[in-house]
């Protein structure tokens, strides 16, 4: 197998993934190996799961924040 090297990861996103993984009892590899067979067999888009939105649900949560969204334009 190839390795991947992956540079300039936000702190967040890498803090989300190792979330994400630590949900499902997976290491950090395993969870990225396995997300990106995913996005391979499946094309990388077209349907959208519950999965989906529930990702989507926990990255944005903070949209309807009105401090934080105060903050994010200052």
């Amino acid at each position: 197998m190839t390795d991947l090297l992956i540079r300039d990861v936000p702190d967040d996103i890498v803090a989300a993934i190792d979330a994400d993984a630590g949900r499902l009892g997976l290491s950090r590899s395993e969870y990225l190996r396995r997300t990106l067979a995913h996005v391979a067999v499946s094309g990388g888009g077209g349907t959208v799961t519950v999965d989906d939105l529930a990702h989507f649900e926990r990255v944005f949560a903070d949209l309807a924040d009105e401090d934080v969204m105060r903050q994010a334009w200052q």
